[in-house]
């Protein structure tokens, strides 16, 4: 079975005070009951009230942070039990229980994946010693809000009751990873030989990766028109699954006020605001992963060699059951292997073990909970050097006018004396770095000179305007870094955006937001002119036909544009690769592919852009500007009928402003809307014609506010 472990890339919390025993009574009541009640009024109604406004967007007010967990974790099924329900069936490695072992093996290699990886010996032997009470009670209230969920609706079929709060932490734990390509490096070390193991993954003809995106933005009151400070939070994932983002709002009694985007099975935000203070996260790519190869010993194929002594392999059988037909199912048991270095892969070329910096770290749900419930920078900041998360750039800004930015990462101290760019030697211990690099030393900035900093998922030493007050390499030799140097269009353009204004209003922010063209130094204007050049002297009469339509395109996105579609179905692709690494046969057979299926699809080259760009969400079909490494980013995969059907890229999204008094207003917007699966409700898809026109809607945090654009209230006990 190991060998068809193909994983899937994804465009990719004691006990409570609530008993597990505990049986709400929900209440239903009028809004204009509720339409004047304040904060300190409100939980004279009951201890967890769930609002709807006029978008479905859910308000949860909870006495206690628990309370509130427990109500978004209630409503979060309303809108998207069966994503909460696969999650979970994952995380206990049990996915294949229900759904079968799936196309080559997938849905049972996941769930070996679990067990290789030890994810349910981490929760069980961490959970109680490194989570602190109140997170754990965190967890257990969103554990109960699920299960509450399931009890009041016997009906759906679900393989998950009772949901316990390890099962919370542990979530975070089994997503965590596919941040960093752990699983497809796993993979590919069962059928790759060591010269074969790439650095990294990027776009290839058989994986498409769409979750290596997003941007942030911060301009202070040095640059803004009226002294406001401005917080853009645009992560890109992808649109359905168990990593899209969904939109609430957390209320307490106990402190908390956050609204922002989660993933199903988290009882926190992730990226969002509160009424001090804000952030967005972008995915970075630091070196945090080794491969290791092994030196087995000949006479016994579990043992290898480590600083001249034969060492065992720990060997642990994961167990795993398979459906098959009907009711029937059948279990398995499949070997797996550790190393003092971690999971060892025994490949058909070579033995490898890997190690990454993570570590599963449990804390992960509790760094971000304190981040959620921060109120200045100060507080914000000592919860980011928990360090729990291993990666994600972090832009910052709050009502005082400060912003920041760091490279998050938990990056190894490496010798120098080791070519660490690929596979490495497993025999010694001179290779198995134990230390890191400190939080206050990784590359940081805060308050720049210039007003603003962005991150668009390049390189930290291209933060802001004045190279000298950006963060500056680390130079000391013996620190082996691995941090990125690569700029794409969506820096370059934010750059050159930000930098060509000597003042930012807010209208300024937004249109830099929603930018559709490409730079003209970007890689998709360097493959577009190289290609040109390629073909410009052809007597072909498609390829001199393209060519015109090359030549003529202006690098925008529009959805008017008649001459962005070829360039980019030819040359999309590419974006994010080193265009050292895109040969000319490769930018020739791009483009030949644009050309068939234009021709094939439309009977012609020149088609505009929002005729094929689109936004398909059951019978609601729209047309979409921006395209892929655009500052709008929409990444489409194409339909039967030739449209480009967006999946992933720009989806939740907020804007926020805090005025020279600190008072805030705030703008959201989801692709699609708060009803994830339910394609019967209005809120399917009415979020989706605003995402279109590049429009938000206004996203609120006081009572007053939410309460007067309210469709539902409902106190839960």
């Amino acid at each position: 079975m190991k060998s068809y472990i193909l994983i899937i890339f994804i465009l990719f919390f004691y006990s409570c005070t609530i008993q597990e025993d505990f049986t709400p009574a929900q209440t239903n009541i009028e809004v204009k009951q509720m339409n004047n009640i304040s904060k300190e009024t409100l939980f004279d109604n009951g201890n967890l009230i769930i609002v709807r406004d006029n978008w479905g967007t859910p308000h949860i007010f909870g006495k206690k942070d628990s309370d509130a967990a427990f109500g978004l974790a209630y409503a979060h099924s309303e809108d998207d039990f069966k994503t909460i329900h696969d999650l979970l069936l994952h995380v206990r490695g049990k996915y294949a229980s229900v759904y079968g072992s799936g196309k080559n093996n997938i849905n049972a290699s996941l769930d070996y994946l679990i067990g290789l990886l030890k994810i349910e010996n981490t929760v069980t032997s961490q959970y109680e010693i490194e989570l602190s009470e109140e997170t754990q009670q965190l967890c257990q209230g969103y554990a109960n809000g699920i299960n509450y969920y399931i009890e009041s609706n016997n009906n759906i079929e679900q393989f998950i009751y009772p949901v316990k709060a390890e099962d919370i932490a542990a979530g975070f734990i089994y997503k965590m990873p596919f941040f960093f390509d752990l699983p497809l490096f796993i993979s590919a070390l069962y059928s790759k030989k060591p010269e074969e193991i790439p650095e990294s993954f990027t776009i290839n003809d058989k994986i498409e990766i769409f979750t290596k995106g997003s941007n942030v933005f911060a301009v202070s009151p040095l640059l803004t028109d009226n002294n406001s400070t401005f917080l853009a939070i645009n992560s890109h994932q992808p649109w359905e699954g168990d990593l899209a983002w969904y939109e609430a709002h957390i209320y307490s009694d106990e402190g908390w006020n956050m609204s922002g985007g989660l993933f199903p099975g988290s009882p926190v935000v992730l990226v969002g605001f509160n009424e001090n203070l804000g952030w967005g996260h972008t995915v970075n790519a630091p070196d945090i992963l080794d491969i290791y190869q092994l030196e087995i010993n000949p006479d016994n194929e579990n043992q290898y060699l480590f600083d001249g002594k034969w060492l065992d392999l720990e060997q642990y059988d994961v167990n795993i059951n398979i459906k098959t037909i009907g009711k029937f199912s059948i279990d398995h048991k499949e070997a797996a292997f550790w190393s003092v270095h971690g999971p060892v892969i025994k490949g058909k070329h070579a033995t490898y073990a890997i190690r990454y910096s993570w570590d599963n770290n449990i804390k992960t749900i509790e760094q971000w909970y304190y981040m959620n419930k921060a109120k200045n920078f100060k507080e914000w900041n000592e919860a980011m050097s928990i360090m729990a998360l291993p990666m994600f750039n972090a832009g910052y800004a709050d009502k005082e006018g400060n912003i920041f930015y760091i490279y998050n990462a938990k990056l190894p101290i490496r010798k120098n004396n080791f070519n660490w760019n690929g596979v490495i030697p497993g025999n010694t211990s001179e290779t198995l770095w134990k230390e890191f690099v400190k939080y206050e030393d990784l590359p940081q900035i805060l308050n720049p000179p210039s007003g603003f900093i962005q991150n668009c998922n390049n390189t930290p030493y291209y933060t802001t305007k004045d190279k000298n007050n950006n963060p500056t390499p680390n130079l000391d030799e013996s620190i082996y870094s691995g941090i990125e140097t690569k700029l794409t269009n969506r820096s370059l353009r934010a750059m050159q955006l930000f930098s060509d204004l000597s003042s930012v209003s807010y209208d300024d922010f937004k249109n830099i937001k929603f930018d559709l063209a490409y730079a003209k130094d970007s890689n998709m204007a360097h493959y577009v002119n190289k290609a040109k050049g390629l073909i410009k002297d052809s007597k072909d009469r498609n390829l001199s036909q393209a060519f015109e339509i090359l030549n003529n395109w202006d690098l925008r996105t529009d959805i008017s544009n008649a001459n962005a579609a070829l360039p980019i179905i030819s040359f999309g692709k590419f974006v994010d690769s080193s265009v050292e690494n895109i040969s000319d046969n490769m930018l020739i057979a791009g483009l030949k592919n644009g050309i068939n299926y234009l021709n094939k699809k439309f009977g012609k080259l020149k088609v505009l852009w929002g005729d094929i760009n689109k936004l398909i969400r059951g019978d609601v079909k729209l047309s979409l500007a921006g395209g892929p490494d655009i500052l709008r980013a929409i990444y489409p995969i194409p339909t039967k009928e030739g449209y480009l059907k967006s999946i992933a890229g720009d989806a939740y999204m907020a804007l926020v402003q805090w005025d020279n008094n600190g008072n805030i207003n705030s703008e959201s917007i989801h692709q699609f809307g708060s009803a994830i699966l339910d394609d019967k409700s209005v809120h399917y898809s009415d979020q989706a014609y605003l995402f279109s026109k590049e429009k938000l809607k206004p996203a609120y945090l006081d009572i007053k506010d939410i309460l007067k654009h309210s469709k539902s209230i409902r106190i839960i006990y």
